[in-house]
This record gives C-alpha cells, sequence and structure tokens, in this order.
C-alpha cells in the first residue's frame, strides 16, 4: 500500500484552513447560544411588568454584547496567533510587544477602562436603568439611556446630562422604593 505524499506547502494551507474553519465556527456557535440566551429570557420576562421586561431586555441585550465583543476579540487574537506560528513567526516576541503595547494602552486610557468596567456594574447589578427617576452626584432626573462609557439624565428643565460612569460615585433611584 502506497501512500500520495502531500507537499508541504499544501499541508500548511490545510492546517490554516482548519484553524481558520474552527475559528468561525467557534465565534457562529457562540452567537447561536447568546442569540438563544437573549430569546429565552425574552419568554420568560413576558410574564413580569412591562417596565421589568424592558429592563430585563436591556440589561440582558447589554450583556450579550459585552459576551460577544470579548468572544469575538478573545478567538481573532487566538486565531492570528496559531495562524502565524503556523507560518514560522516567532509568536513569543509577538505576543510580549503586544503585551507592553496593551499594558501602555491601559496606563494611558485608565479613565475609559474605569468607565467601561463601571458601567458594567452598574448593568450587572442593575443600579438604574432607562425611565427610573434617579439623582446621580447631584444631577435629579430621569435616565434616558445608559451606556457602558457614559449615563444619560434628562433633567426637570430638560438638559440632558451626559455622566461618565466611572465618576458616578453616589446613585439615588426613587424608581426602586420598597414594596410595602
Amino acid at each position: 500500500m502506497e501512500f500520495i505524499e502531500v507537499p508541504e506547502s499544501l499541508q500548511l494551507a490545510l492546517r490554516i484552513a482548519v484553524i481558520l474553519a474552527i475559528a468561525i465556527g467557534l465565534r457562529i456557535s457562540l452567537r447561536v447560544v447568546a442569540s438563544r440566551l437573549i430569546s429565552k429570557l425574552s419568554k420568560q420576562a413576558k410574564n413580569g411588568s412591562a417596565k421589568s421586561n424592558e429592563r430585563l431586555l436591556s440589561r440582558s441585550a447589554t450583556i450579550t454584547s459585552i459576551s460577544n465583543n470579548f468572544a469575538t476579540w478573545a478567538i481573532a487574537i487566538t486565531t492570528v496567533v496559531m495562524v502565524l506560528s503556523e507560518l514560522g513567526v516567532d509568536t513569543g516576541a509577538l505576543i510580549a510587544v503586544t503585551t507592553i503595547i496593551g499594558a501602555a494602552l491601559g496606563f494611558g486610557g485608565q479613565t475609559l477602562v474605569k468607565d467601561v468596567i463601571s458601567g458594567v456594574f452598574i448593568v450587572f447589578e442593575d443600579q438604574f436603568g432607562v425611565g427610573d427617576q434617579v439623582e446621580l452626584d447631584g444631577v435629579r432626573g430621569t435616565i434616558e439611556a445608559v451606556g457602558l462609557r457614559v449615563t444619560q439624565v434628562r433633567d426637570a428643565e430638560g438638559v440632558l446630562w451626559y455622566l461618565r460612569n466611572g465618576e458616578i460615585l453616589k446613585v439615588g433611584n426613587a424608581s426602586q422604593k420598597r414594596a410595602k
């Protein structure tokens, strides 16, 4: 029995194709799982009040978006490193350089990182949501939007305030009163 010898360049192309196919398949699978989770949550939310439904759907959409972005970047970076490794590039040096660049960007963008991390906790902890009557660091009004970096509050005079999430130190939420 004789085996056909496959040229090295074709073997390399096949290995890279397999890496890319696995990465794409993993990304698609994670998106499907996330969309099924959102639809399951929306079906469960129909049993509650309209405001709690809106809040649950808004929170789950934000959490799903954060998870999808993290997964996309993690898969993309891993795939690039694996393909470069197959091509013979010294990935150890590349990883060291990107780590240094990442640390420099992290130090340079501390306020941005602080705002985003605070925004994630605001969403996860459900401190406030769209439509809530709040006081945030002296600004009283209605929440119009909650983003990962900024929160928008419209006061009684109609002024729209943009508050950086990392700078919000005190939160008073009149919409989350105790049930009597």
